[in-house]
């Protein structure tokens, strides 16, 4: 009688709860049919001549400011700040700002025509820089203290990264460029012969792929069986991969033919490779225009299996072109800050967004995009056997805080269960969305009358 007497009660405690939880629903969408007004949120904050730029990332409004010394990029000065969309209240503020450098321009400088002329092959574009100690994408030693004409040009088919002394019109050295011709690895950067690879890209993702708890192997200029051999897998979750791609979102170059071509790999290869195994569940596809495309026939189609669940890509897009030159100069910032925050236990979409508002030069332009699954996290290992199914938010026990949880989840949009959604399916239904009404039921009937725990299999890693 006694656990009769608690079922019922439990079942009027969830339909109070949904009632509530369905009005507090209502009074959120009512709100957002109100017209809204642009605040000025920089006013507090900001007094001067800096021009802001707006970009809306997630549930963020974003304000970003490049610093600019007369027409020359001050390479990673910046400054953000981060907005909570609804609440308006300031999250977060970002400034990297140098002390050493002058107001203007110097007042002699060689033009940028004759900064041209001093490069090889044929010039695409030319921008002023004051070059970053901290640069990864100019390496050159010591670092110039002067403004420099950074000069891309095609030289026998490979991209020309040149930094030129805008005041005494030297050539100090060259800039790693973005792998424009179209796992963690690395294919050549040039061809014919074939050399140099983007180390630093690789190795980062390498070295957060070990930290998440994944023996990782680090590839440079694979041949396909190398390839094909973590495709073809049960046990490979995380890819990286960092190569030219030409102006295609169907392949990009990771290998080298007898020392001098190109091998590419295809996304006909991946899709035949992965046919009878898994899709890849994360996979970053670093190639300049592997993610603008990614729909059936396409990279990141091939390797999520065109599904949206379990599975995520990101990627590049346009990483070649002008408009994303500054988002390049950001780019390993920009996934060192993504792993650092999915090694935390965000999701990759959490991780994205986060990265994508500090360097809003990237996500405003479309120059890295996401794909797949928002609620995919890729945990270290040591949590991947936690939380147990029905342990919706991820305390470590099965109560009625997980019952409240999953209501507010499934009637007004609260956050769904910790590590995947499917943690919340607690009578194993699996399917499209597993998480459910009856879910809540089951969970009230184990709490309080006794019935069958929640299954022990609801999520498959």
């Amino acid at each position: 009688m006694k656990n009769r007497i608690n079922f019922a009660a439990a079942i009027i405690i969830l339909l109070v709860a949904i009632a509530v939880v369905a009005a507090v629903g209502l009074d959120l969408a009512a709100g957002e049919t109100q017209e809204e007004t642009v605040p000025r949120l920089l006013a507090e904050y900001e007094s001067g001549d800096r021009q802001f730029r707006e970009v809306q990332i997630g549930n963020r409004i974003v304000y970003y400011h490049q610093r600019m010394i007369g027409s020359a990029t001050v390479e990673k000065d910046f400054v953000v700040y981060h907005f909570d969309k609804n609440s308006e209240e300031l999250i977060a503020r970002n400034i990297h700002w140098r002390e050493d450098l002058p107001e203007q321009l110097p007042q002699t400088m060689i033009t940028k025509e004759e900064a041209e002329f001093l490069v090889e092959g044929e010039v695409q574009f030319s921008r002023l820089c004051y070059i970053s100690p901290e640069s990864d994408v100019y390496p050159v030693e010591p670092t110039p203290q002067n403004p420099c004409w950074i000069v891309r040009s095609i030289n026998n088919g490979n991209l020309i990264v040149t930094v030129v002394d805008a005041v005494s019109g030297r050539i100090p050295g060259n800039g790693v460029p973005p792998p424009f011709t179209a796992f963690s690895m690395s294919g050549p950067c040039y061809f014919e012969p074939c050399d140099w690879s983007w180390d630093s890209w690789y190795e980062n993702a390498e070295y957060w792929f070990d930290a998440m708890g994944y023996s990782t192997e680090g590839l440079l200029w694979p041949e396909h069986a190398q390839i094909q051999h973590h495709i073809e897998s049960y046990e490979t979750a995380l890819i990286y991969e960092i190569a030219h791609s030409g102006s295609l979102s169907t392949r990009f170059a990771s290998g080298c033919i007898d020392g001098n071509f190109r091998q590419y790999t295809y996304a006909s290869d991946i899709e035949a490779w992965i046919t009878g195994y898994p899709k890849v569940p994360f996979a970053f596809l670093a190639s300049c225009y592997s993610m603008c495309d990614t729909s059936y026939g396409n990279l990141s189609h091939a390797f999520r299996k065109g599904s949206t669940e379990r599975t995520v890509t990101v990627g590049y897009c346009d990483m070649s072109l002008d408009y994303c030159w500054d988002c390049w100069n950001y780019s390993l910032d920009f996934q060192d800050m993504m792993f650092s925050y999915m090694n935390e236990g965000m999701s990759v979409k959490e991780a994205f967004d986060i990265a994508s508002a500090t360097y809003p030069t990237c996500a405003g332009n479309g120059c890295i995009l996401f794909a797949g699954d928002d609620d995919l996290a890729v945990f270290p290992i040591a949590f991947r056997e936690s939380p147990p199914c029905g342990d919706a938010d991820g305390s470590g026990e099965i109560d009625i805080d997980d019952v409240v949880y999953l209501i507010a989840y499934i009637f007004s949009g609260g956050p769904g269960p910790v590590l995947h959604y499917c943690v919340g399916d607690a009578n194993g239904s699996g399917g499209h969305m597993p998480v459910d009404i009856d879910d809540v039921v089951y969970l009230i009937g184990y709490i309080f009358s006794g019935s069958p725990p929640p299954v022990t299999d609801c999520c498959e890693y």
